[in-house]
């Protein structure tokens, strides 16, 4: 899942200023796992992978790879916990979940 205003970078400059005056530019892939949910207004920077059913928080800058069953918050987004079992009973904040 992503939302809004994301930005997803796999373009990447030369950091000598010779090469850059030459517009070489490089193209980086970033990998994003499967059931992956990615905040508003997130940026992944060129190269990192994120791992499955990792959560990133709204407005983090991702900088390094992230690993599976995690959520990452933070500029630079830094992992804040795993996702565990609770997280099937409650979605914010001890508010329970009443899916059945």
């Amino acid at each position: 899942m992503f939302g809004p205003n994301i930005t997803v970078s796999a373009g990447t400059h030369p950091i000598h200023p010779e090469l850059r005056s030459k517009q070489a530019q490089y193209n980086v892939p970033v990998h994003i796992g499967n059931n992956v949910w990615i905040g508003a207004h997130a940026v992944l920077l060129p190269g990192v992978k994120i791992g499955e059913n990792t959560v990133i928080g709204a407005g983090s800058v991702v900088t390094k790879d992230l690993p599976d069953n995690v959520i990452a918050v933070g500029n630079p987004c830094r992992v804040i916990r795993e996702i565990n079992e609770e997280d099937r009973r409650y979605y914010h904040k001890k508010m329970e979940i009443d899916i059945e």
